[in-house]
């Protein structure tokens, strides 16, 4: 059998976390049964009182920069009628620090509170078809009477309060949301669409310390389709698709891997905040840029000139992403302030 250089890139990129799902299947997640004795395609049902399914849909979500995306998706309904299927898939060796990442796509405000967060993703202590004990818990509520959405984090189910991402987020987009566990620290970290990819953590998380217990290890990620009537709200109407659990987080945010061998090392913009000009440092091997605000739309897209030089001043202040691309493929990502 002959394998591609493209192919062999992908498949080394994908092995790296501890567990990866880009739903290659087809039907469902977690089965069909209305208890908790089913599973499908890895996952497993752990709490469910209807029959209603988690169905993986035809084709990928993408997030520029991430490595390629394999398979479907899954989509949570985020209907009340067809609420509620908790599935689990199972990881293991993670015992210090776990880090999950996730490519979300909210479709609508249907079943989302506008007063508290309901998780709908997290990490579980055990895996199968027994699990009660969920860590890290990625919230939803709707914002800006319900024009908008904003994630919230809370470390374990005995946290007093969800900490929120401030940011109101748009229906419709597709963002990579990556939240870390620390066992050791019972803190949670969260980020979304963070500044850099396939190294170090970078700046621009938020965290979450409300509860002092952790388990022993982590043994699974759980997709949560469900209902909270003391918010009179649940689990949003989403798409879901690239799942990674990992012990760091390049492991779980892998930077597209072109064929072309351009260091990023160097690669830096300035200045940093900017005001009317940018400069791209070291860019030898870039021949285009996109920059996107913090919501994911994109505000410039050309080609960069030997000098490296890009004109902001017609941008809003806020902060920034400049992707840097050889041809088609992706070298690095930057965030940067536009004042």
């Amino acid at each position: 059998m002959i394998i591609s250089l493209a192919a062999i890139l992908t498949l080394s990129i994908k092995t790296q976390a501890q567990f990866y799902d880009g739903f290659t299947g087809t039907g469902n997640i977690g089965g069909t049964c209305s208890d908790a004795t089913c599973n499908n395609n890895g996952w497993y049902t752990h709490s469910n009182s209807k029959p209603a399914t988690i169905d993986i849909l035809s084709g990928s979500l993408n997030y520029t920069g991430l490595a390629a995306s394999t398979g479907n998706r899954v989509y949570i309904s985020g209907n009340t009628l067809e609420l509620t299927r908790d599935v689990n898939a199972a990881v293991t060796g993670l015992t210090t620090v776990a880090y999950y990442s996730a490519l979300i796509k909210v479709i609508d405000t249907t079943n989302l509170s506008a007063t508290g967060f309901d998780y709908f993703m997290s990490l579980g202590a055990t895996a199968g078809q027994s699990l009660t004990s969920m860590f890290a818990r990625l919230g939803i509520k709707s914002s800006n009477n319900k024009t908008n959405f904003r994630f919230g984090l809370l470390n374990n189910s005995g946290g007093t309060a969800y900490t929120e991402y401030a940011t109101d987020l748009v229906f419709g987009t597709t963002y990579l949301v990556v939240v870390k566990f620390d066992m050791t620290s019972k803190a949670a970290s969260l980020w979304v669409n963070p500044s850099t990819l396939g190294g170090a953590e970078p700046s621009g998380s938020i965290t979450n310390t409300s509860s002092t217990t952790a388990p022993a290890a982590i043994a699974s990620v759980v997709i949560r389709n469900g209902y909270n009537s003391t918010n009179l709200g649940g689990t949003p109407k989403a798409e879901i698709d690239e799942i990674r659990v990992g012990a760091t987080f390049a492991t779980v945010t892998p930077a597209f891997a072109g064929i072309n061998s351009i260091s990023k090392a160097n690669i830096s913009v300035y200045p940093n905040p900017a005001k009317d000009m940018l400069f791209v440092r070291n860019a030898e091997g870039v021949n285009r840029i996109e920059i996107c605000n913090i919501i994911g739309t994109k505000a410039i897209s050309q080609k960069l000139d030997s000098n490296g030089q890009i004109e902001v001043a017609n941008l809003k202040k806020g902060i920034y992403f400049i992707s840097l691309y050889s041809d088609n493929e992706i070298i690095t990502t930057i965030k940067f302030i536009k004042e």
